[in-house]
């Protein structure tokens, strides 16, 4: 009797063992995709929030004829995106999995009372973009 016992210990402890290894297969595979597309998230947001910020220091320059030069990562994990901007909205899209990231700019637009209207799309794959203020337009490119 005890030699049954000791085997079944055994194999209970190799099977609980087992089932521990399958749970964390199972279970950092998810926690890595849902990392994954937080940092996508967070740093389309950050590319979006450093291109408002210039784009509002280029209204307050008083030439009407200036530009930035702003060096961005070329990919975010591991994906390109798009930048484009419009009398509305300044928009950060990545390609693969279409994580976008999105701010309201339609105070400074015409349309809406403020005195700039805004064009342009420009690729990620260059590793910088250049807003141009031209008068009263700004660009993208």
């Amino acid at each position: 009797m005890k030699a049954q016992t000791a085997v079944f210990e055994q194999v209970l402890l190799f099977g609980i063992s087992v089932s521990i290894f399958v749970a964390a297969f199972g279970i950092f595979p998810l926690y890595q995709s849902h990392f994954a597309s937080v940092s996508i998230l967070d740093h389309t947001r950050a590319i979006r929030d450093m291109i408002h910020n210039h784009i509002t220091e280029l209204t307050r320059i008083e030439n009407l004829n200036a530009s930035f030069t702003l060096r961005l990562p070329r990919e975010i994990n591991g994906e390109y995106y798009s930048i484009k901007i419009n009398d509305t909205e300044i928009m950060v899209i990545t390609y693969e999995s279409r994580t976008a990231a999105i701010s309201n700019i339609s105070s400074l637009s015409k349309e809406y009372g403020g005195l700039y209207t805004f064009t342009g799309e420009t690729r990620s794959n260059r590793g910088e973009i250049i807003i141009y203020k031209r008068g009263y337009n700004i660009i993208i490119d």
